[in-house]
């Protein structure tokens, strides 16, 4: 790889050159692990659109017992989907062999502002070391893109960001600086690196997820390495 740069909010892509990168997308909570959970537990891939309502409409296009909604509002599942945005909730029984309309507040908009790019993988705690050696590989620039929190900064997205950096220290750039941004995540993976739970408990949208009686979610995305997977975001589908 050349250079390597973390973007803290997607809303940063707009004065960014994608082409002939790879993009790493970071949701820790939840998407990015809902999907590597989903595709280990054998779906066929997920299609992210962002309206629930145009989902609905692509799943029509289906054979209906092929098919599955899944997403969230609020961190709640959508009215009429079939499974909402919590990993747990996709297991091989339920999934396998399943195509997943997908629809979430904010790694679908994610995916979808970075359509652009020349690779694109999903990333998160689940799967980092499988991410980093998948980067160790790639021999054009990366861009690691944390999809926050509708707009704003998100503490889970920035230290798992700064987990992979930190993986990929003695990875030779040519050319590569040093930026603030990835001085910034380093730090936070520093700070909370050896206790990953206790940094999704104290951040923003993990305190809002055990309010809501998610607090299992946060224990399950915490894990570390727990899957050898990476999804690729390619032709409007994610998989394996």
């Amino acid at each position: 790889m050349n250079n390597l740069e973390t973007l803290f909010i997607p809303e940063e892509i707009k004065n960014k050159e994608l082409a002939g990168k790879l993009v790493v997308v970071i949701d820790v909570l939840r998407a990015s692990s809902t999907i590597v959970t989903a595709l280990v537990n054998g779906c066929n891939g997920f299609i992210p659109i962002l309206s629930p309502e145009l989902a609905k409409e692509e799943a029509q296009q289906f054979e209906k017992e092929r098919v599955l909604l899944g997403g969230e509002r609020e961190g709640k599942k959508i009215e009429g989907f079939d499974l909402g945005n919590s990993p747990r909730e996709y297991k091989r029984e339920v999934v396998k062999d399943k195509t997943i309309i997908f629809s979430t507040t904010n790694g679908v908009k994610t995916l979808e502002m970075v359509k652009d790019a020349h690779r694109i993988i999903i990333g998160s705690f689940l799967n980092l070391q499988a991410v980093c050696n998948y980067c160790t590989n790639y021999q054009g620039d990366i861009s690691i893109i944390c999809s926050g929190k509708e707009g704003q900064f998100s503490l889970e997205d920035a230290a798992c960001a700064g987990m992979i950096i930190h993986s990929l220290r003695d990875v030779s750039f040519s050319g590569h600086k040093e930026i603030d941004a990835n001085l910034t995540a380093q730090l936070l993976y520093e700070k909370f690196g050896n206790n990953i739970l206790k940094l999704l408990r104290k951040s923003q949208h993990g305190r809002y997820l055990e309010s809501i009686g998610l607090d299992e979610d946060l224990k399950f995305c915490s894990q570390l390495d727990f899957f050898d997977i990476v999804p690729i975001f390619r032709d409007g589908i994610i998989s394996i």
